[in-house]
């Protein structure tokens, strides 16, 4: 499918139920199958005749390519199976900033350029904070093999695009290619390192340290912490 960039209509339906069965291993596949199935109904209605394969759906096929890699060599059932988080991260964004920090601590912020204000809708960089925030913990080694991760956000649409990415719920198209190639890159990134990925949404109440690292830019790091221990101590890590 991918060389022919074509497909018969029952070639994309089997196609479709063996990476629904490869799913049950590595649960990722889920999330890239909507842009295949949405292609199946459109391929429906022509039985007869070849269906071209857009572009976006042959990069997703791509991705099942490795994700059958992935599965060719074994997956732990610890990637499977339903568990406790060993680690949790916390985010959020404005227009101009992100900023998140995991349980043990450990925090980061960025803020926008002038050059880059209100290029990119708040969703997106809600979603973009909260695969930034575990991914700190991946490239310092504190998040790794057989670790399972909670990315909590008080963004609904983030939360939802951490488990699917359904680009219809995006009308700008640019938005939506950033939204996907981060998904992929997280997903890839997860499945190399072996860990349980896990979102959820929480009140944005209970955000305010997360929120504060996107905001709170003409602070220092010893004044947000300072500022952020007097204010909700309850929800500052011991760290």
């Amino acid at each position: 499918m991918i060389n022919e960039k074509e497909v018969m209509t029952k070639e994309l339906e089997s196609t479709i139920g063996r990476l629904g069965h490869l799913a049950i291993a590595i649960p990722f596949v889920h999330h890239f199958l909507s842009r295949l199935r949405e292609l199946h109904t459109r391929a429906s209605r022509n039985k007869r005749r070849k269906t071209r394969i857009p572009t976006i759906c042959i990069d997703d096929l791509n991705l099942m390519l490795i994700f059958l890699t992935h599965a060719n060599t074994g997956v732990n059932l610890n990637q499977i199976a339903f568990r406790r988080p060993t680690h949790v991260y916390r985010s959020d964004s404005c227009p101009a900033g992100l900023g998140g920090y995991s349980h043990e601590g450990y925090a980061w912020r960025y803020y926008l350029p002038s050059n880059l204000l209100f290029r990119a809708s708040n969703n997106l960089l809600e979603h973009i904070a909260a695969i930034i925030t575990p991914w700190i913990d991946i490239v310092a080694d504190r998040l790794g093999d057989g670790d399972c991760a909670l990315s909590m956000t008080d963004s609904t649409t983030s939360e939802g695009w951490l488990r699917k990415t359904n680009v219809k719920e995006d009308e700008d198209p640019v938005q939506a290619g950033v939204r996907i190639q981060v998904a992929r890159e997280h997903a890839t990134r997860y499945m190399r390192h072996r860990i349980r990925d896990y979102s959820q949404w929480f009140p944005g109440k209970e955000n305010n340290v997360a929120d504060a690292l996107s905001r709170e830019m003409d602070l220092s790091d010893v004044d947000l912490t300072n500022l952020l221990r007097l204010s909700v101590p309850s929800q500052a890590p011991e760290r």
